[in-house]
């Protein structure tokens, strides 16, 4: 297999790189204008950075945190329609999964783009974006954990006289609450990733504060931004892996 997927690899890379139209002139060529970004991505403006961006980094982390919340909690009810483990009803089943594959496949900016035009620029567009965005994610995820969960209790609930509902409440949801805290944690982070990426399409937070200096060439307060934005996503890193220990 390995003699034959090598060869393989190599001659699907040579194809692509033709493909994409990659030209080593033209980059050559090119290069030079990398001094637009670098002469002054390396000069960096502190004082309006702190001055100017500060609060729409605080702003990025509220829409982080409330569109976890949000997208989490509304995934942990449908991820069990969405699982044959507990989901009785073939019909349901289906609808619940395609409902979330559905929401996986659209791309989170697309939702961005979506509820700018519905709802209006700013952070209610990067909320709702995002609870779709952890919706999707942890819709995926908790239905797949379910799908292995010892079915024995629950059967021993049923078996007891419970309805299949106080059945997967009481047998079933504590067995994945450990995996739905480690997700929650883990989709937090990405929210903060996704939200200034959200924000260039006018979804507020910080990205559009990003998106608004990119436009003039302003990379000397683009770079602060960055670190400042390196800062914070360490710092929330951190304290998720610190809580998760003390709860799982």
């Amino acid at each position: 297999m390995t003699v034959v997927g090598y060869p393989f690899a190599l001659f699907f890379s040579i194809f692509s790189f033709f493909q994409v139209g990659f030209n080593i002139d033209d980059f050559k060529r090119n290069w030079e204008n990398r001094k637009l970004v670098t002469d002054t991505l390396f000069d960096p403006k502190w004082d309006w950075a702190i001055e100017n961006a500060s609060l729409a980094l605080l702003e990025t982390i509220q829409i982080a945190i409330l569109a976890s919340i949000l997208g989490c909690f509304i995934a942990l009810p449908l991820s069990f329609y969405a699982s044959r483990a507990t989901n009785q009803s073939t019909l349901t089943y289906v609808v619940y999964k395609s409902f979330l594959n559905f929401i996986r496949t659209i791309p989170d900016l697309f939702w961005a783009m979506l509820f700018t035009v519905a709802v209006g620029l700013g952070p209610f567009a990067g909320v709702l974006a995002l609870v779709m965005f952890s919706l999707a994610i942890m819709g995926k995820l908790l239905s797949e954990t379910i799908d292995s969960i010892d079915l024995g209790p629950l059967e021993a609930a049923k078996a007891s006289g419970a309805k299949h509902t106080q059945a997967v409440f009481t047998s079933a949801l504590p067995q994945i609450l450990p995996n739905f805290t480690a997700y929650f944690l883990y989709i937090f982070e990405l929210c903060i990733r996704a939200s200034v990426i959200l924000g260039l399409v006018g979804a507020g937070g910080v990205g559009r504060i990003i998106e608004t200096q990119r436009i003039f060439l302003r990379f000397d307060r683009i770079s602060p931004i960055i670190v400042l934005i390196l800062v914070a996503v360490i710092a929330i890193e951190q304290f998720s892996v610190w809580l998760r220990r003390k709860i799982l």
